[in-house]
């Protein structure tokens, strides 16, 4: 039996403008809008190629060339030897070249169907949790804790957020919600291409939510579950473009300030 659609208001808008550029060019944006913002500070250092390519999924070529680009143009640095890396420049443009600020300002121009995403996500997995908290087996809920304990142990924001991505997936996994579950995945996956690197210390609070959510489920709660999650995922509305409005009015950020 072939599974049901979703209405057009939920299941798609026309295509994202994010979409119709380059790979390179999403992740060279979205770590550019990071250094901008303050999320990434001078001096911090950068995870692997290959956990960045698989935390903005992407290729790990795709990655690499990425990073040297924003190398060249000043934005990273290079460094060699013992305790060498990558890691963002002292001093430099954190948005550089025209496929750059283009790249930026696609995602500031999708930011209408990023806020559906958010809305459809919080639908699909208030249902999922609330399932969860009934159905959940000890096996589940065990899985959950690892990725927890992984999410507190992470040391870069690309391990924390691939934690993450395991946890919601994981409570999706325990609901039981088949039916549900193939059009979360979708919303998820789409909803992480505008995802930005943010400071380890401001995730670990974020994994505080996902402690209290297991809580509840382990209470076999639902209500208190559902509020749990419905509180962790409303917040996206504000996190997610967390100051790029401020971004976009700057001078010679190379943004047009009245982009919506």
């Amino acid at each position: 039996m072939s599974q049901p659609s979703l209405p057009a208001a939920l299941s798609g808008a026309a295509i994202s403008r994010i979409k119709r550029i380059t790979a390179v060019d999403t992740v060279r944006a979205r770590i550019s809008m990071a250094v901008s913002l303050g999320l990434l500070p001078p001096g911090e250092r950068l995870p692997s190629e290959s956990a960045i390519a698989a935390t903005l999924g992407v290729g790990e070529i795709t990655a690499r060339r990425a990073v040297e680009s924003l190398a060249e143009e000043g934005v990273l640095e290079r460094r060699r030897g013992r305790g060498g890396g990558t890691f963002v420049a002292s001093t430099g443009q954190a948005i550089a070249g025209d496929a750059g600020a283009e790249a930026i300002a696609a995602y500031l121009e999708d930011a209408d169907e990023v806020h559906r995403l958010i809305d459809v996500r919080l639908l699909l997995e208030a249902a999922l949790t609330h399932h969860a908290a009934l159905d959940a087996t000890d096996d589940h809920l065990e899985d959950l804790q690892r990725h927890i304990d992984a999410a507190e142990s992470a040391t870069s924001w690309a391990e924390y957020h691939l934690a993450d991505e395991r946890f919601h997936r994981g409570v999706a996994r325990a609901s039981g919600l088949e039916w549900a579950i193939g059009y979360y995945d979708d919303v998820l996956t789409d909803l992480y291409a505008y995802f930005l690197p943010y400071p380890i210390a401001y995730l670990r609070e974020s994994n505080s939510e996902h402690r209290n959510l297991l809580a509840a489920l382990r209470r076999r709660d639902p209500v208190a579950a559902v509020g749990i999650i419905e509180s962790h995922v409303t917040v996206l509305h504000d996190s997610m473009f967390m100051g790029l409005r401020r971004m976009r009015a700057e001078p010679g950020s190379g943004l047009d300030s009245s982009t919506s």
